[in-house]
C-alpha cells in the first residue's frame, strides 16, 4: 500500500537507525526504565494483567482489551522516554477505540491464517508487525498504515529483531521460572525492550534516549 509523505519518512528513519533492535542498548534503556519507575511499572503491569483477565470473562472484552493496549503501549513508551508514566496513562488509550478493535482483530486474523498452512510466513508476520501497536499509539495513523510501516522498518532488521524478541521473551519468562512473583518484573522488561527499539528507530537525536 502507499504511504503519504510523513509515513514514508518514518519508514525510511526506520531503515536508516543504527541497529534499533540491538539486544544490548534496548535491554539497558528498559531496565533503566524499570529502575527508575519500578512500583509504578510493576503495579502497572500487575493492574493491566488484573483488568484484561476480568475483560476476557465478558462480552464486552472486545471493546475493552484493546483500548488497554493502546494505554498499556503508551504507558510503557512514556516510561523509556522518561516521561514519568501513571497508571491513569493505562486507561486512556479509548481515543482510538475503531482503530485499535480493527487492528487487533486484522492483525490476530493474518497472522493466525499465515501460521495454519505455513508456519515460516506466519513468522515473518508476526515479528515485522511487532512495531505496529507502537506506530498506532504514538503517531495515530490508521490501523492498516501503523501495521505497513513497521512491516517495512522491521523487514529490514528482521534477523535482529526476531533475536531481540526471543531475548526478551527468555528474560521474561526467567522470572516465571525463579519466582512467581519475579515474572511481575521481568514481564515488565519484555515490553520495555521493544518500547526501546521503537524509540530507537523513529525518535530524533533530541528526544532518544542514549546509552
Amino acid at each position: 500500500m502507499s504511504l503519504n509523505a510523513e509515513q514514508t519518512d518514518l519508514v525510511n528513519r526506520g531503515i536508516n537507525a543504527k541497529n534499533p533492535f540491538d539486544i544490548g542498548p534496548c535491554l539497558s534503556i528498559a531496565f533503566n526504565a524499570l529502575k527508575k519507575d519500578i512500583f509504578t511499572i510493576v503495579l502497572g503491569y500487575l493492574v493491566t494483567l488484573v483488568v484484561s483477565a476480568l475483560a476476557v470473562c465478558t462480552v464486552l472484552g472486545i471493546l475493552i482489551l484493546p483500548g488497554l493496549i493502546v494505554g498499556f503501549t503508551r504507558f510503557h513508551l512514556k516510561a523509556v522516554r522518561n516521561q514519568n508514566p501513571s497508571l491513569s496513562d493505562i486507561f486512556d488509550g479509548f481515543d482510538m477505540l475503531s482503530q485499535s478493535i480493527a487492528l487487533l482483530v486484522v492483525h490476530s486474523i493474518l497472522v493466525a491464517i499465515a501460521l495454519l498452512p505455513f508456519v515460516l510466513p506466519g513468522i515473518y508476520l508476526a515479528v515485522a508487525w511487532s512495531l505496529s501497536w507502537f506506530y498506532f499509539c504514538d503517531k495515530k495513523y490508521g490501523f492498516w498504515e501503523c501495521m505497513e510501516i513497521s512491516r517495512r522498518v522491521v523487514t529490514a532488521n528482521w534477523g535482529w529483531a526476531f533475536l531481540l524478541l526471543i531475548a526478551s521473551a527468555i528474560i521474561s519468562y526467567v522470572g516465571l521460572i525463579a519466582c512467581i512473583v519475579g515474572v511481575l518484573v521481568t514481564m515488565p522488561l519484555h515490553i520495555l525492550m521493544i518500547a526501546a527499539a521503537y524509540t530507537r528507530a523513529v525518535d530524533t537525536e533530541d528526544n532518544v534516549v542514549n546509552i
